[in-house]
């Protein structure tokens, strides 16, 4: 077995723990005047909940070895770490350690969308 395909077999389960939605409610409270000072259709819940769908999604294709399936779309967004695509919270990103529940999430899904990259550019290689 190739050893990013391995890694990213053992990072699996760690992708099905709750969502830590305690932690983003109290961000949220934490943070109230910089989201609101954030355009009306920001929702850091929703955004943050598609990012980690994406990558657990793009993971079952290959865990599938349907890589060749994945829509391209979803494969361009995993250029970008959370932060980079949601720039509007970047007032949050040198304080995710204060938040264990979430700051344990996102590291795991971002170790996962880097592996998710190099194996598909390998495949893209081969």
């Amino acid at each position: 077995m190739n050893a990013i395909l391995k890694q990213l077999s053992e990072i699996e389960p760690e992708l099905k723990k709750p969502f830590p939605t305690e932690d983003i409610n109290k961000i949220c409270e934490d943070f109230q005047t910089d989201f609101l000072n954030l355009s009306g259709e920001v929702d850091f819940y929703e955004d943050f909940r598609y990012y980690c769908v994406n990558i657990a999604g793009t993971l079952s294709y290959v865990l599938r070895d349907l890589t060749n399936q994945i829509p391209q779309g979803q494969i361009d967004m995993l250029y970008k770490s959370f932060f980079e695509y949601h720039y509007q919270y970047e007032f949050l990103e040198d304080r995710l350690a204060n938040y264990n529940q979430f700051f344990q999430e996102y590291t795991t899904f971002e170790q996962a969308r880097k592996l998710l990259l190099q194996l598909l550019s390998n495949d893209l290689l081969n």
